[in-house]
């Protein structure tokens, strides 16, 4: 009986040790998996999402009533309202449907030093707009100054995994809303 209560003592306290040890660890890591969030970072953390969902949407209403004739887009199979709109959330769901390979040019074409020369401390976050085959995109982007510029992203041929820079506009706005 005796051999009885000291095996139960000691396994009560091994369980009582790796209890208050399991608590000691879950107080310190619960706080940063669920961080609190204070109502005016949430506020500006949403009044910096609604700049750039309003500066994304002007930027495509100007791609749209130029018709793309900058970038020798007139078509009607190239109509850019049929395009698909890629803003930074949904961006790195559009390369997952690439292949590996087409993935990599399309990201060397993406982050050319077309794109390195035209950006500038200021500029806002780029969107895209890529076509329903997914062998052309416009990726654009609203500087500081209020323009925007435009690269013109092509794949080599049909069905080709290589992507390359075949062009950058910088349109000036006049008469849009800020």
């Amino acid at each position: 009986m005796r051999k009885i209560n000291r095996r139960f003592i000691i396994l009560t306290f091994a369980v009582f040790v790796l209890i208050t040890g399991t608590s000691v660890y879950a107080s310190d890591a619960l706080p940063s998996l669920f961080p609190n969030v204070s109502p005016e970072d949430e506020a500006l953390a949403q009044a910096v999402q609604d700049r750039l969902t309003q500066s994304w949407t002007q930027g495509r209403e100007i791609l749209l009533s130029s018709g793309g004739r900058a970038f020798g887009i007139n078509s009607k199979d190239e109509d850019l309202s049929k395009w698909t709109f890629i803003d930074s959330d949904q961006f790195y769901d559009m390369l997952a449907t690439f292949s590996m390979q087409k993935r990599s040019s399309f990201l060397e074409a993406y982050y050319s030093e077309e794109r390195r020369a035209n950006l500038d401390v200021g500029d806002y976050m780029s969107a895209l707009l890529i076509n329903p085959e997914k062998s052309r995109a416009l990726v654009y982007w609203e500087k500081a100054n209020g323009s925007y510029v435009v690269m013109d992203l092509k794949s080599k041929g049909n069905n080709s995994k290589s992507w390359y820079v075949d062009g950058v506009e910088i349109f000036k706005v006049t008469g849009f809303k800020k």
